[in-house]
């Protein structure tokens, strides 16, 4: 893919500037004709008509249509829109047992879609060279080469630095400290590389594709096995300043609570992740691990519970989900697991409501399998321990865009970078 985001002017000049601006009204206004974007932006119809030329010759602009004739018999003009078939991004989402590939056109639309489940070791060295090995199968399936993408957006469940794509801690996956795995995506895919947590690729895609594209302040806050946040804030994602803003998981919610594994204890995740509502429902007096009766019926095998060992991170995902869909079916025990865990998620929902002010929270990740038995009890427990104000303009909602939103995300850390003239020369668009 040839595209030349800055043509011959030098980065940050006035033409560059413009460039973008208009790329990104025809995504958001788009159909639109050159005199309406030069109206918009207050620039010059020779300007944009130049610009939309380039665009077009990019594969970033086409064509779609003419406007009607005027009463008074003036000429069409033609309309132009972003050519979201024209871009090709490449998206990986990790998760702590498995990883998400995708290939996505400029609206998000998944041209290719592939699952892995990590394995047994998820050290750095074995998860990269999954990573690397199933991108550059799908690629080989779609017959598409590095140089036809505008990058990779790569989501991560841990602190990430996106300037550096650096890996600086996943708390959940061993030996994950200051792992560049930007750097070694890049080398080894060809192509540029952008790294960021989960939840605030999170963030990204709910401004772009979700509920966060009314411009409203919001927060997307991730459940499961780790809990994060994305803050979009004054039309913004914020990172805080080293990038890691988010971590709410490790808030203290209880002094004397349960030990955290990253060194805390009585941390949010302790109480409120998926890792804990199933500690619930199998944790025996003798420390152990089994089943309850109306549980096993609806679980496959666990090698590790059989043995009364803790459950692996695949099994607690398993497992919760079961409990979830028990909880659906109406059953007793299930039911009151999930009261229990949406009264622990909800109250630091609550802590978010009073610290941040924020018009709408977005809910995503494992627990919103709980449906609406898991939202009603977290929109009373923020009710009950919240203050009146913020609590009154803020939305609770569970995002709309699906199980593969994360993977969504991961691609809009790409097209971010598209929109933002983030791409750098060196990059795969860089080339014929």
């Amino acid at each position: 893919m040839s595209i030349t985001l800055d043509g011959p002017a030098v980065p940050g000049s006035l033409r560059r500037i413009n460039r973008l601006a208009i790329l990104r009204l025809l995504r958001q206004m788009g159909p639109i004709s050159i005199p309406a974007l030069a109206k918009a932006k207050n620039i010059s119809r020779p300007t944009v008509a130049k610009l939309v030329d380039e665009l077009e010759r990019d594969g970033l602009a086409m064509a779609v249509g003419s406007t009607q004739p005027a009463a008074s018999g003036g000429k069409p003009a033609v309309l132009y829109q972003f050519n979201a078939a024209g871009v090709r991004c490449g998206a990986i989402f990790l998760r702590v047992d498995s990883a998400q590939f995708a290939v996505m056109d400029g609206n998000g639309r998944a041209l290719a879609l592939v699952e892995r489940t990590l394995g047994p070791d998820t050290r750095p060295a074995p998860v990269i060279d999954v990573l690397i090995e199933t991108f550059r199968e799908m690629l080989a399936t779609l017959a598409l080469t590095p140089d036809q993408l505008i990058g990779i957006g790569v989501g991560v469940p841990g602190l990430a630095s996106q300037q550096r794509g650096i890996v600086h801690l996943a708390p959940h996956m061993p030996e994950w400290i200051d792992v560049p795995l930007g750097e070694q995506l890049a080398l080894a895919l060809d192509t540029q590389v952008w790294v960021g947590n989960d939840s605030h690729v999170q963030a990204l895609v709910e401004r772009q594709f979700g509920l966060g594209r009314d411009g409203k302040e919001f927060i997307t806050v991730q459940s499961g096995i780790g809990l994060s946040a994305g803050y979009f804030l004054r039309d913004a994602l914020y990172r805080g300043y080293a990038d890691t803003a988010g971590e709410i998981g490790h808030m203290t919610v209880q002094e004397d609570g349960p030990p955290c594994s990253c060194g805390n204890q009585g941390c949010w995740e302790t109480l409120a992740s998926t890792t804990a509502l199933v500690e619930s429902a199998c944790r025996q007096p003798n420390g152990g691990y089994a089943l309850p009766e109306w549980l096993a019926a609806r679980c496959a095998s666990m090698g590790s519970l059989a043995s009364g060992s803790a459950p692996t991170p695949h099994e607690v995902a398993s497992i919760a989900e079961a409990i979830f869909a028990a909880a659906q079916d109406g059953q007793p025990e299930a039911q009151e697991l999930v009261r229990r865990h949406a009264y622990h998620f909800g109250v630091g929902v609550a802590n978010i409501v009073n610290a941040l002010n924020p018009g709408r929270i977005i809910i995503w990740g494992a627990s919103t399998a709980g449906g609406a038995l898991f939202l009603e009890e977290v929109r009373a427990v923020v009710r009950r321990r919240s203050m009146v104000r913020p609590r009154e303009v803020c939305e609770i909602m569970f995002s709309q865009l699906g199980q593969n939103v994360g993977l969504l995300g991961a691609a809009s850390l790409a097209l971010t970078a598209l929109f933002d003239g983030a791409i750098t020369d060196s990059s795969s668009t860089s080339r014929a």
